[in-house]
């Protein structure tokens, strides 16, 4: 990650809270223990001076987050397990039985999910389909966004936690930040937006 005002500066990089653009030490001050760009800083103490508080996120409720997980798998699962059904239907029907080479079937049912989840929360800047109808998104715990890492590293997760699917959920209804495990192993947090 580079300095967008020093791109000859890569080491201590970080990202301005508000605005969640990399810049280096000498860009950014501290207030109320967050950084900040030289844009962001007088928008911030403003909020500071007027008493409101930005710092806190306005968390995802857990229906909406329910709700967005739910049209996500209509997006990634439903075509290709129908797709799955139509050629195990096809090939039982052709060879009289299944053949062993349909279970190749299966990767795609398991890769599209995690291909879809990783490259939207990459790209569309922490949402997926089902999280931009919801009007959510997946953030830091600062409300910075995600870094590359973590929208993979997520999704990986809720891919392998997927077997415990309810277990993976049962932090969310007890944490405070309304986190579930998969958030908590990718350090991150759902937002309202």
């Amino acid at each position: 990650m580079l300095c967008r005002n020093h791109v000859d500066v890569s080491e201590n990089v970080r990202r301005c809270t508000r605005c969640g653009t990399p810049f280096c030490s000498d860009c950014l001050v501290d207030i109320q223990g967050h950084p900040y760009c030289a844009v962001c800083k007088s928008e911030q103490l403003m909020d500071v001076r007027s008493g409101v508080d930005r710092s806190q996120l306005q968390l995802a409720g857990n229906g909406k987050r329910f709700a967005a997980v739910f049209i996500d798998n209509l997006i990634s699962f439903v075509p290709f397990y129908a797709l799955f059904l139509v050629a195990m239907f096809a090939n039982t029907r052709a060879t009289g039985g299944p053949s062993p080479f349909i279970f190749l079937l299966y990767i795609p049912m398991f890769v599209a999910p995690l291909l879809y989840e990783g490259l939207m929360l990459q790209m569309k800047d922490g949402q997926t389909l089902g999280k931009m109808a919801m009007k959510v998104r997946v953030v830091r715990p600062d409300g910075s966004p995600l870094s590359s890492g973590q929208a993979w590293g997520r999704a990986a997760m809720r891919m392998v936690l997927g077997c415990i699917w309810i277990g993976d959920y049962i932090p969310a209804f007890f944490t405070k930040e309304k986190t579930t495990l998969h958030d908590m192993i990718a350090g991150t947090r759902v937002i309202e937006t």
